[in-house]
């Protein structure tokens, strides 16, 4: 890693001000922060839209304290609201062949997004203490964060992959998270130069633009930002988004990543971001009906009719029903937004021979009603 004795006079300057990185215990504490913005049209209490949203996690040590104890894991939970939507149409995967630990992580944040141009769902900052020390003269805060669409896991849960940068010290870093279906993004932190610490890091999606040099253009520059607005989506079903998070903190050696003494668990605060959803309103439509064209008078048969709710809102007490030809009645009860179901029809065909149509009806609460015709033989 290229310019690392950068750090070295940094080091020095704060142990002539008496701070030492002995491993005392540090004392830390962590804060987390939530905040969002809904997309255009608001937020419903049912369905997610997408929203902008940025994380900031801080740990913070007493004045007196002599170093920050570097953050191993972080394992945020999200919001029950939230969800990441990957689309490969629009941000497709970084794969690992192309982005990982063997990839020239120095390179700088123009070089590594050039990697997958078309991968970028968001960015971040970073604080970075300097081989733990607890002083202003090793804090760096220039680190950036980009963080690419890394896919799905085994389980179809989104993957995201995380590249920071500093260029103060030229060192570059690879971390990994996966967001599970109970909403934990447990990130992976591997080990920084001089096993140094980050004292704050905010996440964001699709972020605000970042302004890099453009190493291909000398004394251009180029902007990276998110290109999915709609990666990260939210409902509002009751009137707030909690989100908490665990952290894992402990020493290693650099650059092996070796553990050094015991692991501390930090629990940060449980933050609460109020958010407002509409009620929405559903809708219904009739995709498919399947059944015999020719019916025997008086006789029963049976039609399966597929049902979309292309609301947004719960279609409750759905009630299905068959009149001309043939006659016939059902309660399928409720149907989510954005869900379907397959309604099997019992039907009594008329008694008398012809050829005539039979009208599907399907009507829900609030008056809502989709009808579907197709024609019929009785004989």
């Amino acid at each position: 890693m290229k310019k690392r004795n950068l750090i070295v006079p940094l080091l020095v300057a704060a142990a002539w001000l008496g701070v030492t990185t002995a491993a005392d215990a540090a004392n830390e504490s962590i804060g987390l922060s939530m905040e969002a913005t809904p997309g255009a049209g608001g937020l419903y209490r049912q369905v997610p839209r997408p929203i902008g949203a940025s994380l900031t996690v801080t740990v913070t040590v007493p004045s007196e304290s002599p170093k920050v104890t570097p953050i191993k894991v972080a394992n945020v939970t999200f919001p029950s609201d939230m969800d990441f939507f990957p689309d490969p149409k629009k941000t497709p995967a970084c794969p690992d062949s192309v982005l990982n630990q063997q990839t020239n992580l120095a390179a700088g944040i123009a070089a590594i997004v050039s990697l997958c141009p078309g991968s970028v769902i968001g960015t971040g900052t970073s604080v970075v203490k300097l081989g733990k020390v607890n002083s202003p003269l090793t804090t760096l805060i220039d680190p950036r964060l980009v963080i690419f669409n890394a896919g799905r896991s085994s389980k179809g849960r989104p993957k995201i992959v995380i590249y920071g940068y500093s260029k103060t010290v030229n060192a570059g870093l690879l971390m990994h998270g996966t967001l599970a279906s109970d909403g934990q993004l447990r990130i992976e932190i591997g080990v920084m130069p001089y096993d140094s610490a980050i004292s704050e890091f905010t996440l964001g999606i699709p972020g605000d633009a970042l302004e890099v040099p453009d190493d291909s253009a000398p004394g251009g520059t180029i902007t990276v930002k998110g290109l999915d607005p709609a990666y990260l989506r939210g409902k509002c079903s009751t009137g707030t988004w909690r989100a908490t998070g665990e952290f894992v903190l402990g020493e290693r050696s650099d650059p092996s990543g070796v553990p050094i003494g015991e692991e501390t668990l930090l629990s940060s605060n449980p933050f609460e971001l109020p958010c407002e959803g509409k009620a929405g309103r559903a809708k219904l439509a009739i995709d498919a009906i399947k059944g015999p064209k020719n019916l025997r008078p008086g006789r029963k048969s049976e039609f399966f009719l597929t049902i979309r709710n292309p609301g947004t809102a719960t279609a409750r007490n759905l009630a299905v029903a068959a009149k001309g030809a043939a006659t016939g009645t059902g309660k399928p009860g409720s149907l989510g937004p954005g869900k379907s179901i397959k309604v099997r029809l019992p039907v009594i065909a008329r008694s008398r021979k012809g050829s005539g149509k039979i009208r599907f009806l399907v009507s829900a609460n609030d008056g809502i009603r989709k009808q579907s015709v197709r024609k019929a033989e009785v004989g």
